[in-house]
């Protein structure tokens, strides 16, 4: 996997992946090897090669699930042998047997912990758009495959397809501010990914606000933890509370309008747009729903009346794209 030939490093991840049992384990060695070199598959420049990884990444995904379901069943078996009682001899055996199915099982474990840890690096703002597509179309295979608990939207597993002995929690607050980032970003391709993405975390996930900090990772980005007015209400929802309904999302909405406001950018105006659609989605009721349409309209409205009254101060301070946008 470390070859300069891309054909060979695409050839070797298939080789490794492949397995006449989808429930085979992976070694221990296979799995230091992806840990080594997945993070220079992700990101190569060639289109036609990150497409065969990604393909070999669901292989991998869908063994490691079958792997893990099957090492659980083989403890689960073990384990009530034990508690039988048996001949000494064969009680140190099967305990031995207990044992390296327990560490192999954990390694698996591990590998999982180490590839959502791996992903969310990839979002990081400063990444290339290599790394950062990749990682998102890697995402989607790996919540199509079931590995959450719960999540609206996702297709079902096949009939004769294993489950996962064990769940993640993916949308948590580091993976939801790295996905509300790139809804921002230049590429439209990497936005499409994110906001596909964002559409199977559960409403619960938006509750909470945009933290005021700066990091290191974000300081480049218009966009990133800069304190921007809060001119109108989304919903009605801004309220002191952090722990409001949906407040990640409208904290959001309402920094991308500013800053869409103040560069003019399409993509922080496609990027507000494509918030407002998941905010118009995650809403309960129809009711709800019809009141957010009903504020973009008056939005919009508001922004074409300064327009016919001064149509430079329109460009500078209440550009419409976003709010078509969103509508649309």
């Amino acid at each position: 996997m470390g070859s300069f030939s891309e054909t060979v490093r695409s050839l070797a991840f298939s080789v490794l992946v492949s397995s006449a049992s989808s429930i085979r384990p992976f070694s221990p060695a296979t799995l230091d090897l992806f840990q080594s070199h997945l993070g220079a598959m992700y990101s190569d420049t060639d289109a036609k090669f990150r497409n065969e990884t990604l393909t070999n990444s669901k292989h991998m995904i869908e063994r490691i699930r079958g792997a893990t379901a099957f090492l659980v069943r083989e403890l689960d078996q073990i384990s009530f042998k034990l508690s039988q009682g048996s001949e000494p001899e064969h009680k140190v055996s099967q305990q031995a047997l207990h044992e390296d199915i327990q560490s192999l099982l954990l390694k698996h474990k591990r590998f999982v912990e180490w590839y959502l840890d791996f992903l969310f690096g990839e979002l990081i703002p400063t990444a290339s758009y290599q790394r950062h597509i990749t990682s998102l179309k890697a995402i989607i295979l790996l919540l199509h495959s079931r590995i959450l608990e719960d999540s609206p939207g996702l297709p079902p597993i096949p009939v004769n397809s294993t489950i996962w002995p064990f769940t993640v929690e993916f949308f948590i607050p580091r993976s939801m501010r790295l996905l509300l980032d790139l809804l921002m970003d230049p590429f439209e391709e990497v936005r499409i990914g994110a906001s596909d993405v964002l559409a199977y975390a559960l409403r619960d996930c938006f509750v909470g606000q945009i933290s005021s900090g700066v990091s290191n990772d974000h300081e480049s980005r218009d966009l990133r933890m800069k304190e921007c007015p809060e001119t109108e209400p989304i919903l009605n929802l801004k309220v002191n509370s952090i722990d409001r309904p949906l407040g990640l999302l409208i904290d959001f909405i309402v920094r991308g309008k500013e800053a869409s406001r103040r560069t003019g950018r399409a993509d922080y105006a496609d990027g507000v747009a494509r918030s407002y659609r998941l905010l118009y989605s995650l809403q309960i009721s129809g009711e709800d729903k019809i009141k957010l349409l009903e504020e973009l309209i008056y939005d919009l409205e508001m922004k074409v009346e300064i327009a016919s009254n001064d149509l430079g101060q329109a460009v500078l301070e209440a550009p419409i794209h976003a709010s078509f946008a969103a509508l649309k």
